[in-house]
């Protein structure tokens, strides 16, 4: 292994020193890395909001970036990627309870637990493969078997008990998977799309209980005429399972399609997650445009994306999507969203969202007016104001007057104040700190 730290490009918006704006939304971008090889990227966080991305670096080693207020690069052995990840994805990755990191390839998996690092042999060739936790933190894998069956494989102490879940209809059919997806209770859902050729016969969602090793299906979705992708089965904390996926041919199919709503026309590239609401985002690619979604509400662009050739989702600890990509030329980005994700149905008690209406640079010292941090007859009550890094995270908490900031990261970071307005409601200011 092998760890550097260096900034990463950060694209900024343009601040304008205090000046009162507002804003109803917008994407921060940063360049993480470039000249990776292969197309694919996967994303995830930690308990704490850090984010972390996966994918395969130009020595052909699986690399791990992870952003603290740098993006901080760690290397793993060339032996787990998969001598064909060009055509294949080269790696699967999640993050479990305790944040124990897990990453499997070419028929090995390695887990960071603790401080360091350590991997085993898989007992079971595979063709493909996808790794999830469960809350108990048991590694579990979805994968194709040498013969193109659908299987599952569930860790528990040091064995493997591995069954087949899916005998695919026809001779060399192609199939199709998302990865299993732990909620409570152990459950799990994944998602198969079988075809023949090019015409896909069935799609099949299962749910499965872990402690009595019961894999159900539901739903059968048959019929589809045309090549298809599967992105993701999220099954929720009431068992209610998620589903994301697109199908084309060139009569009635074209369609991508969230929980039965038809989101747009087909795409190719897509990827899902649950936020901490138990919502769904979705990201895809689809006329050389990146969009998002968190369902119900309108579709947003997020950029120009001509040659994408995959991404995917996580959200930072304000349910704000954060999303990973990556480009045919091999260079990885992240566009972050501040203030996208509404949240006009959210569940009572959820975490609560960036309002920036403002924007300041400031150097060394950030100063804050008493109307910050004082509310006339609601001083037994009002919070401290705090600086917020771009995950939501506190630095550090604030006072009316000068703040010495000098040493602090240079970068983009929010001020949340102690209750302004209406309802004594919080307001979220954006402040860049240069050096």
């Amino acid at each position: 292994m092998r760890s550097t730290t260096h900034p990463g490009i950060r694209v900024v918006t343009t601040i304008v020193s205090a000046v009162v704006v507002c804003v109803a939304g917008y994407w921060e971008f940063e360049q993480v890395d470039s000249g990776s090889l292969g197309s694919y990227v996967a994303i995830d966080k930690t308990s704490d909001g850090t984010i972390w991305l996966a994918y395969v670096n130009a020595d052909s080693a699986i690399r791990f970036a992870r952003k603290d207020s740098v993006w901080e690069y760690e290397d793993l052995d060339t032996a787990l990627v998969r001598p064909d990840f060009r055509s294949l994805s080269p790696l699967s990755f999640d993050i479990g309870p305790g944040d124990v990191i897990g990453v499997v390839g070419l028929g090995r998996l390695a887990e960071h637990r603790d401080t360091s690092w350590a991997s085993e042999q898989l007992p079971m060739p595979m063709t493909e493969m996808a790794l999830s936790y469960d809350l108990a933190c048991r590694p579990a894998l979805v994968f194709k078997d040498s013969v193109r069956n659908v299987c599952l494989a569930l860790r528990s102490d040091s064995s493997w008990d591995t069954s087949v879940v899916y005998v695919p209809p026809g001779p060399s059919p192609f199939i199709l998977f998302t990865r299993a997806s732990w909620r409570r209770h152990g459950n799990c859902a994944f998602m198969v799309a079988a075809s023949w050729g090019e015409l896909i016969q069935q799609y099949s969602i299962a749910l499965g209980r872990r402690d009595s090793e019961v894999l159900s299906w539901h739903g059968l979705a048959g019929g589809l005429d045309g090549g298809g992708y599967v992105f993701a089965a999220l099954p929720d904390t009431s068992d209610s399972i998620h589903t994301f996926w697109s199908a084309g041919d060139n009569y009635f199919t074209n369609k991508l399609v969230c929980d039965g709503v038809v989101l747009d026309s087909f795409a190719g590239i897509g990827a899902a997650c649950l936020d901490d609401s138990g919502r769904v985002q979705c990201v895809w690619g689809r006329g050389g445009k990146l969009k998002f979604v968190l369902v119900p509400e309108p579709i947003l662009e997020v950029g120009a994306v001509s040659d994408l050739s995959w991404c995917d989702i996580t959200t930072d600890v304000l349910s704000q999507p954060v999303i990973a990509y990556c480009l045919d030329d091999g260079s990885i980005y992240v566009a972050h969203g501040i203030d996208v994700a509404g949240l006009s149905d959210e569940p009572q008690g959820a975490a609560p969202r960036f309002r920036p209406s403002s924007v300041s640079i400031v150097r060394g010292v950030l100063v804050l007016p008493r109307d910050m941090t004082e509310l006339p007859g609601n001083s037994d009550r009002v919070p401290r104001p705090s600086l917020l890094d771009i995950s939501g995270r506190k630095v550090m908490d604030l006072r009316s007057g000068a703040n010495d900031i000098s040493g602090i990261a240079p970068g983009v970071y929010f001020v949340r104040d102690a209750g302004c307005g209406a309802g004594d409601e919080s307001r979220t200011f954006k402040v860049v700190i240069q050096r």
